[in-house]
């Protein structure tokens, strides 16, 4: 469990820009929202290069997506942007996640960063295929934000998006450090080999 929550936040300091853009967006404003992350980034970015944290694939993506998209709105005469942002957002995201999924994934890189010693049999091949379910979770998202939006004001699509997003990525992370589940369950769809895995059995009983 401790394990877990230190992944959590792992991943919630990843999302640290976006976290703060919406959480001043729906509250002060659009404006507000776009000053407050361009002074959150660079200090956070301060503190990532002090720590020796690094700048992972997954953060420099969400942080870019928020800025890129509420800075258009800021010069725009009728905000748009921000109101199919989250379906262009979740389609970036699974895309990088489907590209990321292969070699070092993404999600072996968000863990190993936090834990470098966690281990599970077929580590390589367990991370690459909980970053692809994490891809097609994405896409999935990208289509019911876009239904949001095309049914909803900016502002109720973006209390959906925040809450519909709190729930399922809660339940994601739920099931991609579950290990022996998720493991079990790839294995019962055979993506993920029945053999004992002779790296981990060494290094577990070292």
């Amino acid at each position: 469990m401790d394990a877990f929550k230190k992944l959590l936040g792992t991943a919630a300091f990843d999302f640290g820009g976006v976290i703060v853009f919406y959480i001043l967006f729906a509250t002060i404003g659009l404006r507000a929202a776009i000053i407050g992350t361009l002074v959150f980034v660079p200090l956070d970015a301060a503190r990532r290069h002090w720590l020796g944290i690094g700048f992972p694939r997954l953060y420099i993506l969400s942080t870019a997506m928020v800025l890129i998209f509420g800075t258009i709105d800021v010069f725009s005469k009728t905000p748009f942007m921000l109101k199919y942002e989250g379906s262009v957002t979740e389609t970036m995201v699974g895309i990088a996640f489907a590209i990321g999924a292969r070699g070092k994934s993404i999600i072996e890189e968000l863990v190993m960063q936090q834990q470098p010693d966690f281990r599970i049999p077929h580590r390589r091949r367990y991370f690459q295929l909980v970053t692809a379910t994490w891809s097609l979770y994405f896409f999935c998202m990208a289509g019911f934000y876009l239904w949001v939006g095309l049914h909803s004001t900016l502002g109720h699509a973006v209390v959906i998006r925040q809450v519909a997003g709190i729930a399922g990525s809660m339940a994601m992370a739920i099931f991609s450090f579950s290990g022996s589940f998720a493991a079990g369950i790839y294995k019962a769809l055979g993506l993920l080999p029945r053999t004992p895995d002779p790296d981990y059995e060494a290094a577990t009983t070292a």
